[in-house]
């Protein structure tokens, strides 16, 4: 439901956004898209003590998430975003300290998990975003979910996600100056420069040429077979190049069904796809009707 999503708004939008970029030259100001998060902190492994004070944290993070508007733009869709945080006690004894576990995830096709964190916290502390001031807690969570706009960004358009990309970046470099802190931001400033990387574009150009062929489908099928084939054709080489590129085959995990529904006549696409992900071979041959 969410890729249809997408492919509507692409499709009907498109001219707009267009329209739009010509005017501002901000990719940015075509859409708002609000972030809609559920934040879950464990806190069991943390004193009664600390389990007390830290009780309305998940509510304040989410707060922090989903009162801010990230895009500054006027188009008002949602991206769903979990995120799970399990801490442990890092103190010292003038200032609460924590190391935590993070996994971030769109409950679709984009996840990433970090097990390198640590931040200074005091218990309601007031969460505020402010730029070009690195903080190791918001930092990292402002990190995470501009690559998550980004990724949907990618969805519309060619590249369009790489003005997000790009903060991430801005704040991984910011990070670099935060000595006490610097744990996993080496880490950090490899992913986004690897997202942002020649080396990633065709994972990229894949999604674009496959929500552009979700955008047609209905109405100039053979259209949406054209675009979502060159993207097919993309992934397997991705594929071939790099078998254990997680990215990939959770993309094609997402979007597994979108692909059987639009080739499910197509012998030659099916055996393809059996290929790339032979765990479901029973799905593609059950819902084959050539």
């Amino acid at each position: 439901m969410k890729s249809f999503l997408h492919a509507y708004i692409r499709k009907y939008f498109l001219l707009g956004m267009l329209f739009f970029i010509l005017l501002s030259g901000d990719i940015t100001a075509v859409f708002a898209q609000r972030i809609s998060s559920r934040v879950r902190i464990m806190l069991e492994k943390l004193s009664l003590e600390k389990q007390e004070k830290l009780k309305d944290f998940s509510d304040e993070v989410e707060a922090y998430i989903n009162h801010y508007d990230w895009t500054g733009d006027s188009y008002d869709e949602e991206i769903p975003v979990d995120i799970q945080i399990y801490l442990m006690d890092y103190s010292v004894s003038y200032e609460d300290r924590y190391s935590g576990t993070f996994l971030i995830t769109n409950n679709l096709d984009n996840q990433y998990y970090d097990k390198y964190w640590r931040f200074p916290y005091e218990a309601r502390e007031s969460l505020e975003h402010t730029e070009n001031e690195f903080n190791p807690f918001r930092g990292f969570i402002d990190f995470y979910i501009n690559i998550i706009i980004g990724e949907e960004y990618d969805k519309y358009g060619r590249f369009f996600g790489t003005p997000f990309f790009e903060k991430a970046k801005l704040i991984s470099d910011q990070a670099k100056f935060s000595s006490r802190f610097a744990l996993g931001w080496d880490e950090r400033s490899e992913l986004i420069d690897y997202i942002l990387s020649e080396e990633n574009q065709p994972f990229r150009i894949m999604k674009d040429l496959f929500f552009l062929g979700l955008s047609y489908v209905g109405e100039e099928d053979s259209t949406a077979r054209k675009h979502c084939s060159q993207a097919l054709s993309l992934l397997e080489e991705i594929l071939a190049n790099h078998p254990e590129n997680e990215k990939a085959m959770l993309f094609l995990s997402a979007y597994r069904m979108e692909y059987i529904n639009l080739f499910k006549d197509d012998r030659e696409i099916i055996e393809i796809l059996i290929k790339l992900d032979p765990d479901h071979e029973e799905i593609y041959r059950g819902n084959a009707v050539y």
